[in-house]
């Protein structure tokens, strides 16, 4: 097979599934003509969307892309993704300078520990299940986990997650439309553990009341059942709450502090829901 067969092979292969096949006939290609910058683009690619991800090679097959072809900005921007989840700052500074965003490596390296960022809108999946949550951001490839997810999604308060380049729709908050980014991989977990309330809340003025008392802790809290209730009829009685928490006692003392307020609220049931135990 020529380098042309062969690049079609791994294509065919890849929409098909078959990530050892085409990343075989890729490798075959580049045996042929190893100067090819677009194989290289592409077998970074594939590495980059393998399960789990491959990043010291999709961050070699980028870097010899770029040798190649040094104005490809895609390139430059999966380069800044890979030496991110490889933790190699001073390469990742050096692709965003591309996009004029300028960070030393010793910037992109304390970034990790940062609390506050510019909003944006976080898209994670876990088999058929997704979620769209807001986040902080970090760098161009990293956001930090500002809400509650859901947590068969497997991802907690606090996480800092590894975004693609490539905004998939969008998501508005306070009138402002955000782009709504995918997620790559988690690339740091945070000690916060998800909490879930579920209760009895017989009107949405029992429920301002339990989001202004976390605020007053503190804490963050997330309605789980806000899409169903949007699609009810009426007002859902039965219903359950995230809480980002690092202990019990913070639990503990937003559910004393909505029942001093509201002695109507019934507390079914408290329990960690994320990790699992």
């Amino acid at each position: 097979m020529n380098t042309t067969e062969l690049k079609t092979a791994a294509h065919a292969a890849w929409e098909e599934g078959d990530l050892p096949a085409a990343e075989q006939h890729f490798l075959a290609a580049l045996a042929i003509d190893e100067q090819d910058a677009q194989t290289h683009y592409d077998l970074a690619l594939l590495y980059k969307n393998s399960e789990p991800s491959n990043w010291p090679l999709a961050q070699r097959h980028n870097a010899r892309a770029l040798e190649i072809k040094p104005d490809d900005e895609a390139a430059w921007w999966n380069l800044g993704i890979a030496a991110t989840a490889n933790r190699d700052w001073a390469t990742a500074a050096s692709a965003w300078a591309k996009f004029d965003q300028t960070f030393s490596a010793e910037q992109l390296d304390a970034l990790s520990s940062a609390t506050s960022g510019e909003r944006v809108a976080i898209r994670i999946r876990v088999g058929k299940q997704q979620e769209v949550i807001w986040g902080q951001r970090l760098d161009p490839a990293r956001a930090r986990v500002s809400g509650v997810p859901l947590p068969d999604l497997e991802i907690g308060h606090g996480d800092i997650l590894l975004l693609d380049g490539v905004p998939r729709g969008a998501r508005e908050f306070d009138g402002v439309s955000y782009p709504v980014y995918e997620v790559l991989e988690r690339w740091h977990t945070d000690t916060y553990a998800t909490y879930v309330i579920e209760a009895e809340v017989h009107d949405e003025a029992a429920q301002d009341t339990l989001f202004k008392a976390a605020a007053d802790l503190g804490l963050v809290i997330a309605d789980f059942d806000f899409n169903v209730a949007s699609e009810a009829p009426k007002w859902l009685v039965v219903r359950q709450y995230g809480v980002a928490a690092m202990e019990d006692q913070p639990v503990a003392d937003l559910i004393a502090a909505w029942l001093k307020a509201r002695g109507d609220v019934v507390i079914r049931d408290v329990y960690v829901a994320y990790p699992e135990e």
